[in-house]
């Protein structure tokens, strides 16, 4: 149970990472906070005026916006975990509700009465912001799954010859799967030492496993004539490349939904690349 907790929580969560998708969270948590706002009225704002019923709502929409799109580029966190993505969540909580009570909050005679109402204000923002946060995190889930149906329903296999929609499994200690996936799918696998990086598509979004595997008993796994070795460090699958360069030893290239990796072509591959690239263009 333990295992599959941690397992679940260290899943890669890309579906926040674009600008769509970050307004649309944005644009859910305003909507659902203006009705909630004007029908709970919480700290009586209504006795406040209109004018501070407005400025509870824009101020918590500036919060979230400058936390999605400002502090998470200067944290690093172009991408989630699921656990990141939880601790991440709560941390908006906290600022939104630091920043409005900062803003309106009266100072109390004692520190007790201080503490409880900077937490009766975290328990509104909760009760504000979770609902619609978590919704729009279920609907994004619930997006991907359906997208990952209908491509395993076609299954691509007129864009991807050569047994593309089969599963390239590779297996741990007592046979048990370590993980499959289809080889249309796989963008790249990268070596790093005794493990592997595997960058995939999941729902057309980019997705990150790492498995305690070596890449020649991937290699020897492979049935998909698309996905060559390029260098003694990776295999790609020349259907999801988007840009090369030819280099005096031999290639750069950029794949599809990663464009800040390059990833070398070295000399003792390059003939072999250039052959599967032939074989691209002629499909």
């Amino acid at each position: 149970m333990i295992k599959e907790i941690k397992h679940f929580l260290l899943q890669d969560f890309n579906l926040l990472n674009s600008i769509f998708n970050k307004v649309f969270l944005i644009a859910c948590i305003g909507i659902y906070s203006a009705f909630f706002i004007g029908a709970y009225s919480p700290f009586n704002i209504n006795q406040w005026g209109n004018n501070y019923y407005w400025q509870f709502l824009l101020i918590g929409i500036a919060v979230i916006s400058t936390s999605q799109f400002l502090l998470r580029p200067m944290f690093g966190l172009k991408s989630f975990k699921i656990y990141s993505l939880i601790l991440w969540g709560l941390f908006e909580m906290l600022l939104m509700s630091s920043t409005l009570h900062f803003l309106y909050a009266i100072p109390f005679e004692t520190l007790a009465d201080n503490i409880y109402d900077y937490l009766h204000t975290i328990w509104i923002v909760c009760l504000v912001a979770t609902v619609p946060y978590v919704l729009v995190i279920l609907y994004f889930g619930f997006k991907e799954k359906l997208a990952t149906i209908k491509d395993d329903e076609k299954g691509d296999l007129g864009s991807f010859p050569d047994s593309g929609n089969k599963l390239l499994t590779i297996l741990g200690e007592n046979n048990k799967v370590i993980i499959a996936i289809k080889h249309h799918r796989i963008l790249y696998v990268k070596s790093a030492g005794n493990y592997l990086e595997f960058y995939y598509l999941k729902g057309g979004e980019l997705a990150k496993e790492l498995i305690r595997a070596r890449l020649k008993e991937v290699e020897e796994r492979i049935v998909n004539t698309n996905i060559v070795k390029v260098h003694r460090s990776y295999l790609v699958n020349v259907r999801h490349i988007s840009s090369l360069k030819k280099t005096k030893k031999g290639y750069e290239i950029i794949v599809q939904h990663n464009p800040d990796v390059i990833i070398p072509v070295s000399t003792s591959f390059k003939a072999s690349f250039e052959e599967s690239l032939k074989q691209k263009v002629t499909h």
